[in-house]
């Protein structure tokens, strides 16, 4: 049959067919244009963008504009002290308040296969879904909920077969969703797995290299703080040496002051290698001075004071201070006889500038004589602790007993924030 028009040729049903062909091909070549656009933006954001948030966005952005899907959501599978359990992350097609009031997915008929990763869930109607509906308290989605009725679902799953999390797409019109949908849903829950796996990565890379750079710095520290220790050390020891060498009167007396002084030395710095040092208690640099002369045999008698933390400089000086005087009380004072004794006390001044009073005390000994010449251990206390510490010593040699009073600014004996 001819179709006769009054205003031009006539036109046959084979012309009719190539326009509508032709128009179905350019359609379907927008749809893929668009698929391949979005499937671009995605994979773009996941080797450019390093923030996980805006990489799960673009995928289920990605996702929404692909299979037609009014929303998205991705939810992640995390562990508590009840269980496993999906909590909110992404959002695509609405705002979040809209799930802000609502409980979470729950292992239910239709969630179960999200949480075992096993299968995509894909139902065009899900109000008649024979798996819907059979929990308490809403029976279904909860009154208020977006309105659902295309439902697909999938497990974002790692290479090591770790469920990270689901991605949902859904739509209040049936049957949006088809086989085809179903395949993109497949791959864009692994570029999202491959996507928070390069994120965490990278993250997990960065926090390393940064805790490599601390371990480093903390290193060079160390070691800086190690050589500064040893010249002062060797300096220390090497000013006791000297010193006790012009008092000495003997090389024998000399190997035995120079021993005690050595192991002093060694009895502070191992209270303080314990520490760290970052300081030592008062109380243990004078006990493990006075540990040799038997400290529980009631000889020593200890009148209280303050807790006082000393840092390290002032433990040293602190602790050499004490040797000289239970040494020298050992070898010609209180405790040079059986029935001598030593009192030891200590307290702290209020006001601006507290100052450390520390006192030593010798009692029922030998009657004092004042020396004849100034050993070392005179010169330690009364410059010394002067020149470390800018304190004042003052020794009496009372004829009942060897006296030493010390004041020390507290400022020059405490560690530092």
């Amino acid at each position: 049959m001819v179709i006769e028009r009054s205003d031009g040729p006539t036109l046959g049903p084979s012309v009719f067919d190539a326009n509508e062909r032709l128009l179905a091909a350019e359609a379907a070549l927008a749809a893929e244009r668009r698929r391949a656009d979005a499937l671009s933006r995605i994979a773009l954001s996941i080797g450019t963008d390093g923030n996980l948030e805006n990489v799960v966005q673009a995928v289920v952005d990605g996702g929404v504009e692909l299979t037609g899907a009014r929303y998205g959501a991705f939810f992640y599978n995390t562990v508590g002290e009840a269980g496993e359990s999906l909590t909110l992350y992404i959002l695509s097609g609405a705002p979040r308040e809209a799930f802000a009031s609502f409980p979470m997915p729950r292992k239910t008929m239709l969630f179960a296969p999200t949480w075992a990763g096993r299968e995509v869930v894909r139902s065009g109607d899900i109000k008649a879904d024979p798996r819907y509906g059979h929990n308490l308290p809403h029976h279904g989605m909860p009154k208020g909920h977006l309105e659902v009725r295309s439902y697909l679902n999938a497990a974002v799953v790692s290479r090591s077969g770790e469920v990270l999390g689901s991605m949902f797409f859904g739509h209040p019109e049936p049957d949006v969703f088809d086989e085809a949908s179903e395949r993109l849903l497949v791959g864009l829950a692994g570029q999202a797995a491959s996507a928070i796996e390069t994120v965490r990565l990278h993250r997990d890379m960065a926090r390393e290299l940064e805790e490599r750079r601390r371990v480093e710095e903390r290193q060079k520290l160390l070691l800086n703080e190690l050589n500064h220790r040893v010249k002062n050390t060797l300096a220390t020891v090497q000013s006791i040496a000297y010193q006790t060498q012009r008092s000495a009167r003997s090389p024998a007396a000399f190997r035995e002051a120079f021993e005690a002084r050595l192991m002093a030395l060694s009895q502070t710095h191992n209270l303080l290698t314990e520490q760290g040092w970052q300081g030592a208690d008062l109380t243990e640099v004078l006990q493990a001075e006075f540990e040799p002369y038997d400290t529980a045999s009631g000889r020593f008698i200890f009148e209280g004071g303050p807790a006082l933390r000393l840092s390290p400089k002032a433990a040293v000086a602190v602790g050499m201070a004490a040797h000289e005087l239970v040494t020298n009380a050992a070898k010609y004072g209180a405790l040079s006889n059986a029935r001598g004794s030593v009192g030891v006390r200590w307290s702290v001044s209020d006001g601006s500038d507290p100052i450390l009073t520390f006192q030593w005390t010798e009692r029922d000994g030998p009657s004092v004589v004042v020396p004849q010449h100034r050993g070392f251990g005179r010169r330690l206390l009364e410059q010394g602790l002067a020149n470390e510490l800018s304190g004042q010593v003052q020794i009496t040699y009372d004829p009942d007993g060897l006296r030493c009073v010390m004041r020390l600014p507290l400022r020059s004996l405490e560690p530092e924030d």
